[in-house]
């Protein structure tokens, strides 16, 4: 649901704050080993993996870089 990909997002973001990301830019394993385990806080019935959190974060950001691709073109506000 979109509130779940909103959660989901913002657990991210905690993740990047409390310095869960490698050098290369990336987020390290564990965090992907976290995140199932927050998700299921705040959503009791959710079924997430370590591999679907992976997954999930994936398509968001293939769809943030076409967003923002389109943003930088001429005409777009």
């Amino acid at each position: 649901t979109n509130e779940e990909t909103e959660a989901f997002v913002g657990f991210m973001e905690e993740c990047a704050v409390d310095g869960l990301k490698a050098n290369c830019r990336q987020f390290r394993p564990e965090t992907f080993e976290k995140l199932p385990l927050k998700m299921l806080e705040a959503f009791p019935t959710c079924t997430l993996t370590a591999k679907h959190c992976k997954n999930k974060h994936k398509r968001l950001k293939e769809k943030y870089q076409y967003a923002s691709e389109m943003l930088a073109c001429s005409g777009f506000g």
